[in-house]
């Protein structure tokens, strides 16, 4: 454990920078409901449920592509760090111009593609903020990201609308993805003078990437699967709740961010991660805020289908939020295949949930969401604080995937 992290003022500082991080990101997040209620406005619930299903392709793709470079970045060497993010550079570049084939043919794919190469570059350009643990810094770039893209946006669609003309749903997407064009220019210096590589070994990055594929299509592969099943206006009404349920619950990843140093430096022992208590506090929090909106629009004018759908989602703010945190102690025990295997087996139970309640509407995919939160809390639970927890293991144990190869690592990744 580093030193200035074992004093007394570390519990302060790294207060000090989650309250600085969600600043950064609950000004963002606001943007961003601005965005998505500018949509609504100029374009309808229908246009913004179309919208939601490339953000959702988006998900899937490009936090499949990215996790294993987020992973390594926070607990690989500094050589192997500065080649991987001038890989993932490039690999968001490259899908970015791929992104452009797709303009003319399907908005859904090209938005979706597009975003994700994006993301990548924007996940490059503040790798060593994370790496460092500093989430002020990393929102800060997010923040700055989603404000100019929410302005471009926005002054596109009320500036259309000014000069009598009539905003489209693909003319506000092209002016939302103008920022990632300014970050792919600032980053390349950022990444410049160093070979890029792949992050780690095929198994690793295939567990990695695998983990991810699972939990993104845990966490939205729904929207896709609700925009087959019923139509894009139940798409809009509860992809709302859950930007305003994700929007609270990111709490949870500014808080775990603050601890990777030293999860790293211990190699995960839970006294020098996050207090579970203040974990439990968080995610209670956060789910009372959401029950608040939610009987809210319960007694306002709003549709009822998305008032109900609110209240139920506050279960998944609550479940959610401590997750986020437990991720991060998962992480540093390198307990890929714990993580991987959850997700992955939780999506046909999720699916098939969603497939059952689908004639609710949103509400039904609200239910599908929480109850799969809250069973995948509990696996989580069990693996960091049950009898087989990462502190009683063996030190060679084999049952998740070892740490990456380095030079004179007998076992690799």
């Amino acid at each position: 454990m580093s030193a200035p992290e074992s004093t007394p003022k570390a519990a302060p500082r790294r207060s000090a920078k989650t309250v600085v991080s969600l600043l950064y990101v609950y000004g963002g997040r606001g943007t961003g409901l601005v965005w998505t209620l500018a949509l609504i406005h100029q374009l309808g619930i229908s246009d913004y449920g179309l919208y939601s299903l490339g953000f959702a392709l988006m998900t899937v793709l490009g936090q499949t592509l990215s996790n294993p470079y987020v992973v390594r970045a926070v607990r690989e060497s500094e050589e192997d760090f500065v080649r991987e993010r001038a890989g993932r550079y490039l690999l968001g570049l490259g899908l970015m111009v791929l992104a452009q084939v797709f303009l003319p043919l399907n908005y859904i794919v090209w938005f979706g593609i597009t975003v994700s190469g994006g993301e990548l570059i924007v996940g490059a350009y503040k790798a060593r903020a994370m790496r460092r643990g500093d989430p002020h810094v990393t929102s800060r770039i997010d923040t700055s990201r989603q404000v100019g893209s929410v302005v471009a946006g926005c002054a596109y669609l009320f500036g259309a609308s000014m000069l009598g003309m009539h905003p489209t749903l693909l003319g506000a997407s092209v002016a939302y993805c103008v920022p990632y064009v300014v970050i792919a220019v600032l980053a390349a210096f950022t990444v410049r003078g160093h070979r890029p590589q792949l992050p780690g070994p095929p198994r690793t990055i295939l567990v990695l990437a695998g983990e991810m594929l699972g939990t993104s299509t845990f966490l939205a592969g729904d929207v896709l699967l609700l925009g087959w099943l019923t139509d894009t206006t139940v798409v809009g009404y509860y992809n709302l709740t859950w930007v305003v349920a994700s929007a609270i619950c990111y709490v949870g990843q500014a808080f775990g961010t603050t601890y990777t140093q030293t999860l790293r430096d211990s190699g995960g022992e839970l006294s020098t991660g996050p207090p579970l208590k203040y974990t439990v506090v968080l995610g209670v929090g956060g789910g009372l805020l959401v029950l608040l909106v939610g009987i809210g629009l319960l007694i306002s004018p709003a549709p009822h289908e998305l008032a109900v759908a609110m209240i139920i989602m506050s279960a998944y703010c609550a479940f959610r939020t401590v997750i986020m945190v437990f991720q991060f102690v998962l992480y540093a025990q390198r307990r890929d295949m714990v993580r991987m295997t959850a997700v992955i087996g939780l999506v046909p139970v999720k699916f098939g949930l969603l497939a059952a309640l689908a004639h609710l509407g949103a509400v039904g995919a609200a239910i599908a969401t929480s109850v799969s939160d809250a069973a995948l809390l509990v696996i989580f639970t069990l693996a960091i604080y049950g009898k087989g927890r990462h502190g009683n293991r063996p030190a060679k144990d084999e049952s998740d995937v070892p740490a990456v190869e380095r030079p004179g690592d007998a076992a690799g990744g």
